[in-house]
């Protein structure tokens, strides 16, 4: 697949775990997890199927016979061990019980077990997303731009919001929710933390779907600054810097600036924008 195909897939991916997080659920005396959503997941990784003794293994090698062990159950255990130490532990024969050795392995896993529930579900999720190539260069920059152009050109928010969203991805761009939005209008912004104790974004992104207009304030603001600053953009005494198919270009030239680092920009900014949007719920 080429660039934009992977960097769709992990949107999906993460979507996915996101929706499978929020499926696990513990009754009284019961957890349950959507086991569909988990085995979409798995078929995104190297992970097998395997069959034995009644149970449903997703298996991967390790080293030296040693092998990682998802067993597809409400619980989401992922051990390091053998089938055979698995099977034997999780559905033993009668036999198995007589002796006192097999008894200790079949009540007590601490020695194998890497995780279970929802740490599972995140491991999984990082197998999915490693088998993926999210490197790109300003020419695959260029394409999404090519197509969000093309987008305003044929009055279709689908294809300028197919590429906005692909941006924001790389870079980290999260909603913000100020609370005093006006109708059809979305703000989006990259959650920053370097400007004084509270967390602050920059760049904020306004997108109206009805106008087809997406629109671009450079700078970073703290959740006060940008109340202040949308209450006079929404009374059009203040306008925004960037416009149209010029937020797509400035966004291309941030994201070639972080190429590098977009894995790891990636893997903080869910906490990151959780804080964001707490100060903000505050501020309002």
């Amino acid at each position: 697949m080429g660039f934009k195909e992977n960097l769709k897939a992990k949107i999906h991916l993460d979507k996915l775990l996101h929706k499978t997080v929020h499926s696990l659920k513990e009754p009284p005396g019961e957890k349950r997890v959507d086991k569909e959503l988990v085995r979409e997941i798995l078929g995104m990784t190297d992970f097998e199927y395997r069959n034995a003794a009644n149970l449903h293994l997703y298996v991967r090698p390790i080293k030296d016979g040693i092998m990682e062990i998802l067993v597809l159950d409400n619980d989401l255990p992922i051990y390091h061990t053998t089938v055979d130490d698995v099977t034997l532990r999780k559905s033993p024969h009668w036999q198995d019980v007589f002796s006192i050795r097999n008894i200790k392995r079949i009540m007590y896993d601490q020695d194998i077990i890497a995780s279970r529930g929802k740490e599972s579900l995140k491991r999984v999720h990082a197998a999915a997303i490693e088998r993926l190539d999210l490197t790109y260069t300003r020419a695959d920059l260029d394409r999404l731009i090519a197509e969000a152009r093309l987008g305003f050109e044929r009055g279709s928010m689908t294809q300028i919001r197919e590429s906005l969203d692909l941006f924001f991805e790389l870079l980290s761009i999260k909603p913000v929710y100020l609370g005093l939005l006006e109708q059809d209008l979305e703000i989006f912004g990259r959650p920053v933390t370097y400007r004084g104790p509270s967390l602050s974004f920059e760049h904020p992104v306004i997108l109206n779907e009805q106008t087809l207009t997406v629109e671009l304030k450079r700078g970073v603001f703290s959740p006060e600054d940008m109340h202040e600053w949308f209450a006079r953009y929404a009374q059009r005494q203040a306008g925004a810097d960037l416009k149209g198919i010029e937020v797509f270009e400035f966004l291309a030239d941030l994201a070639v600036e972080q190429a590098p680092y977009y894995g790891r920009a990636s893997a903080v900014a869910s906490e990151s924008g959780e804080r964001l949007h707490s100060s903000l719920r505050e501020s309002v």
